[in-house]
């Protein structure tokens, strides 16, 4: 395909074409995404407002620090969770009652003695799955702020995210519709270059331009998840288990920097089962020393189907190690090097072979 038909800026050189699924859409897609989190307080930002010329000659830092300014920190108490229900007439009876309960919550009473006057400004604060907190920045002018507080204290309200991918190797699922998950549908996506420099799009099903991607860097990603997925059947499960309904996503993340200490551990199974029918004296000690470097972990977070009780938190990490951390093994344990080289897999991140796999469990918010 002449990639001028896509990218006018394009080289003429050749372009490689995969397919995508939809979930891998999603992943690199530019657009913002809408998930839910359970608001559970505010800041409230007091002092005067000054003058914006003289805010403008005054650094960021100077500013946070200037007198008379405070703030303090509101939280919710309100812990009261209506679960999905089989009967929706119950449900909405439920959802009444504890909407009557709200009132007596003293947050709403701290609230509702709230005086604007001297009241720079409010942010919401939400609580995330597994217990972490963020800020919500409120719309309108703050007696609007305060009656959406009032509102919606303590019930699951809309965040806009700029997109799915938040940073480096960390991306949100909540977004991802996983009802309307089919396997079946795919996306063309083509890597080219532009300007000497990589550039990549993505087409719809019927070949137009969907989207193009600003940091083609985003498809390593992509191809890590792909072949771990190939490589670790726990991951496999459970990526099926977010994806076909019976399990909701939370958050993929991508980790060089692990805490995972092999030194003083046992060995990994996929060690203990090589060692099993060649075991050379004195090969422990020389396996241990290099499990601890050049890691990679591929972290799935997700909540199973909702039970009675509190929620918790699952994450799959599937570890993978780097092939030429093994560089020493190669003379002094060939046999055991050459099945690891076999089991490896060539990404566009690296050569790896699937070092571990762990599946552990906390309590979601």
């Amino acid at each position: 395909m002449d990639p001028l038909a896509v990218d006018p800026e394009a080289d003429r050189r050749p372009v490689k074409e995969c397919r995508i699924s939809e979930i891998g859409r999603y992943l690199i897609h530019p657009g913002p995404v809408e998930i839910r989190k359970r608001l559970v307080g505010c800041e409230v930002h007091r002092g005067q407002r000054l003058p914006v010329r003289w805010l403008h000659r005054v650094w960021a830092g100077v500013r946070r620090r200037a007198p008379g300014r405070t703030s303090e920190v509101l939280l919710s108490g309100f812990k009261l969770k209506v679960p999905a229900m089989n009967d929706p007439d119950l449900e909405t009876h439920l959802r009444r009652l504890a909407d009557e309960l709200r009132g007596f919550d003293p947050f709403a009473q701290k609230l509702a003695r709230i005086q604007t006057a001297g009241l720079r400004h409010l942010v919401g604060i939400c609580e995330d799955v597994g217990g972490g907190y963020s800020y919500l920045k409120l719309q309108g002018t703050l007696d609007e702020k305060i009656r959406y507080l009032s509102a919606n204290i303590g019930r699951e309200v809309r965040v806009t995210l700029h997109r799915a991918h938040l940073s480096e190797g960390l991306f949100d699922l909540r977004g991802f519709p996983p009802a309307a998950f089919n396997p079946a549908n795919a996306f063309r996506l083509l890597t080219y270059t532009r300007g000497g420099a990589p550039a990549a799009c993505v087409l719809n099903a019927i070949g137009n331009l969907d989207f193009r991607l600003a940091d083609p860097h985003v498809l390593s990603y992509l191809s890590l998840f792909e072949h771990t997925l190939a490589a670790n059947p726990d991951l496999r499960r459970a990526v099926d288990a977010c994806f076909l309904g019976s399990a909701r996503p939370v958050r993929l993340f991508f980790n060089r920097q692990l805490e995972v200490d092999y030194s003083k551990a046992n060995l990994p199974e996929i060690y203990r089962s090589l060692l099993r029918s060649n075991d050379p004296d004195g090969s422990k000690n020389l396996i241990q020393p290099v499990l601890n470097s050049m890691q990679t972990a591929v972290s799935l977070s997700y909540l199973p189907a909702a039970d009675a009780g509190a929620e918790k938190l699952f994450t799959q990490v599937s570890i993978l190690h780097d092939l030429r951390a093994l560089d020493s093994l190669r003379k002094r344990l060939p046999a055991v090097y050459a099945e690891l080289s076999r089991r490896a897999f060539s990404s566009d991140a690296g050569r790896f072979y699937l070092l571990d796999s762990i599946t552990g469990a906390t309590h979601g918010s």
